[in-house]
């Protein structure tokens, strides 16, 4: 149903139902007034007859038809001696003073007095006195029925005037090619559209964000993903055209390893699709940080054992872990991330550490360290750059593994930090909210502890 249609129903049917309200009221009012007015009337009906009434006279009561007053009088010794209305045949009530009756079916209003001569009945259905009341109050509300068509008709085109910015509005929207998004002008537009001018606005400058977002993406996919592919071409030319089968295996290896970085900078840049642009909005749940790094740390021990690096966990020594509000998987990414590159860039026989933590005010505390040759203090602000990887490391990547582990973080209101370990390494701590309801944890990697846990130092 339209806003039009809704207004229309709503303020006409108030009308309306204002009107018969105010119908009901005034007819009980006016029935009301005419009910004294008619009693007082009975009242004085009575005071006006003579006091002798011969037999026959002919009085002017109840002649008006519309009235209907019945005036009886009995003498003393309770002869009916005169009667206006001979066919409605009322018996004669006791009792003095005014009262209602009912009579033949029908529902009357009698006054009586008397004396020692004579005693007095005067009667009036209450049927006139109604129809008389009702009669009175249409009379009164006539102008507001003629007033009701013009008034429907002013409310039909107020409304639809007040409705005018909402369709200028949806002209305006409808007219813009997608690549317009430009805000809105605010200034044409009545204050009750500003909240969703707002909210408009807000929204096309965070399409126009994520599109630009998306163009930078892809220009930079496009140009990392240029020079491996080509690398592989080119090393697969060479691979074809020596004869020498050592040179052969050995052009095969570096074949080989060409394309591991391109199925790795492929499934780095697939993630960072994923969670950059927001395409999914996972549903949070309380996550034990332990456990989570137990079972990151499982996955990632047959690469560390195949360079001979000690990749473990250290044990949270101060009762339950602490747990965090997230998504499951995402951290995963972000933690496995931050365990590829320490055991990457990790010399061979070094060391990694995966630690779980309380800071002095309660926060949840997630540490990556080695002792491998870190990250100089010049270039710590970098590597958390799109594609950005430094020189001299002596190992391939995608320069993505930091930028995603600190997009994941963001997402989940956590920060990450670089610093050097004792050992002049590289430690990464990331920094959470505390979970904010004491809520279970999980429970669902207990069974692997024994295999990845280090005793702490």
């Amino acid at each position: 149903m339209t806003i039009r249609r809704q207004l229309l129903i709503y303020l006409l049917g108030g009308m309306f139902a204002a009107t018969l309200v105010a119908t009901m009221a005034t007819y009980m009012e006016v029935r009301n007034e005419t009910n004294e007015l008619f009693d007082y009337q009975l009242q004085q009906i009575a005071d006006a007859l003579p006091n002798e009434i011969p037999v026959g006279l002919n009085l002017p009561v109840g002649k008006v038809e519309h009235e209907e007053i019945e005036v009886q009088v009995w003498s003393a010794d309770d002869r009916l001696v005169f009667t206006s209305g001979p066919m409605a045949d009322m018996p004669r009530f006791s009792g003095r003073g005014l009262r209602s009756i009912s009579f033949n079916g029908k529902g009357w209003r009698v006054f009586s007095e008397g004396n020692a001569n004579r005693f007095i009945q005067i009667s009036q259905p209450h049927a006139v006195r109604n129809e008389l009341a009702a009669g009175m109050a249409l009379r009164t509300l006539t102008p507001f029925m003629i007033l009701i068509p013009i008034l429907a008709l002013l409310i039909w085109l107020v409304v639809g005037r007040g409705l005018a910015p909402i369709h200028l509005l949806a002209h305006e929207v409808s007219q813009r090619s997608p690549d317009a998004l430009d805000p809105l002008p605010d200034h044409a537009y009545p204050p009750e559209l500003q909240p969703i001018l707002r909210e408009l606005n807000t929204l096309l400058d965070r399409l126009a964000r994520a599109f630009a977002t998306q163009r930078a993406f892809v220009a930079d996919a496009a140009h990392e993903l240029r020079t491996p592919l080509a690398a592989l071409k080119l090393q697969l030319q060479l691979v074809e055209r020596e004869q020498d089968r050592t040179e052969v295996e050995a052009g095969f290896r570096k074949l080989h390893e060409r394309l591991n970085r391109a199925t790795h900078l492929v499934q780095q840049l697939l993630t960072l699709a994923r969670h950059e642009h927001h395409a999914t909005r996972p549903q949070h749940k309380p996550i034990d940080l332990h456990e989570l790094a137990i079972s990151t740390v499982s996955d990632h021990a047959p690469q560390a054992e195949n360079k001979g690096v000690d990749l473990g966990v250290v044990p949270f020594q101060d009762g339950a872990a602490p747990r965090i509000m997230g998504d499951e998987s995402s951290l995963r990414i972000m933690l496995g991330n931050l365990v590829d590159n320490a055991t990457r860039y990790t010399q061979v026989n070094g060391r990694v550490d995966v630690s779980v933590d309380l800071a002095e005010d309660g926060s949840p505390l997630l540490r990556v360290a080695d002792n491998g040759p870190g990250i100089p203090v010049e270039d710590r602000g970098r590597v958390f750059d799109r594609f950005y990887r430094r020189e001299g490391t002596g190992q391939s990547g995608s320069g993505l593994g930091l930028f995603i582990a600190r997009t994941i973080a963001d997402q989940h209101g956590a920060s990450i930090a670089l610093s050097q370990t004792a050992e002049h390494g590289l430690t990464v701590t990331v920094r959470f909210q505390s979970l904010p309801v004491d809520a279970p944890a999980n429970g669902q990697h207990a069974g692997m502890l024994h295999a990845v846990l280090r005793p702490s130092a």
